[in-house]
């Protein structure tokens, strides 16, 4: 089966502005509980990346103060620290004056030299190629977030594929390949880092949400997200993750991801901590 992506993430990721004002328009091809965390997060960080005198994302954490709509958002960005080799940079997200994204982004001189070692190892597990993507193998009539998983081709090392309403109890652990359908790969190195940005932002709830019975009366949004950017992953179409949803209790559920370039090398790693909660009604 042939996928269509609904939308272009680096379209739909764009900033136009200049001088710590920028704009920017929501897509609902991104929508998951409204707009998806991690896409949202990726226009701030490319707003950091038009505004930083530096062309290499370190690190970006941020607080979900809200939910958007989608339409049209305002950006607006200020340097809090600019040294010889590094900048910290505030990012606000604003819809009707409100401001729904606060976050802090570090970017860094991409020539610095310093120590160097990795020491970091890549789970074994089979290659994409030898994967079916569950998105393919899943009818799609009554998943309410099909637009959203169209845009990206998940692989998951557990090929289990049916009705979500019977999927099997299992630890709280997601390994899975990602590929953005479209243009799998960014020149833009903000873009780029949006990839694991968007993983990490997505994947902690459905991580969790193997270890209990489908239709479980919760749900998790995103109050605290961080992400750090250990090297570039350009020449990697496919990016591995695994992510563990270790700890949920009074109300709070929290997630760790590494993600990996099909070489092997670490890329990103970050975490989440949501706000569990019933769901509404």
């Amino acid at each position: 089966m042939t996928v269509t992506p609904e939308g272009d993430f680096e379209r739909d990721t764009r900033v136009e502005g200049a001088d710590g004002r920028y704009r920017a328009t929501l897509s609902d091809a991104w929508a998951l509980w409204g707009p998806a965390g991690g896409y949202v997060s990726t226009i701030a960080l490319r707003a950091a990346g038009a505004h930083s005198r530096f062309d290499r994302p370190a690190s970006y954490a941020c607080s979900y103060l809200g939910v958007a709509s989608f339409g049209p958002i305002d950006v607006a960005v200020t340097t809090l620290r600019s040294a010889k080799r590094a900048e910290a940079l505030r990012v606000e997200l604003l819809q009707s004056d409100q401001v729904f994204l606060d976050a802090t982004v570090w970017t860094i001189d991409g020539e610095m030299q310093g120590m160097e070692h990795d020491v970091a190892t890549m789970p074994a597990v089979p290659g994409p190629d030898r994967l079916q993507g569950w998105f393919e193998q899943t009818p799609q009539e009554r998943n309410p977030y099909r637009r959203f998983w169209s845009n990206i081709d998940e692989r998951m090392t557990d090929q289990w594929f049916g009705d979500w309403r019977d999927h099997p109890i299992r630890p709280p652990v997601r390994d899975s390949w990602y590929r953005f359908r479209g243009a799998p790969v960014f020149e833009d190195p903000y873009v780029d880092a949006g990839r694991s940005v968007m993983i990490v932002d997505t994947i902690g709830w459905p991580a969790a949400a193997v270890a209990y019975p489908a239709r479980v009366p919760f749900v998790a949004p995103t109050i605290e997200l961080s992400v750090r950017f250990h090297r570039s992953a350009r020449g990697s179409e496919w990016l591995f993750a695994r992510t563990e949803a270790p700890y949920a209790g009074d109300g709070l559920l929290w997630s760790t991801s590494q993600v990996w370039s099909s070489d092997g090398r670490l890329v990103a790693s970050g975490g989440q901590h949501m706000l569990c909660r019933p769901t509404p009604g």
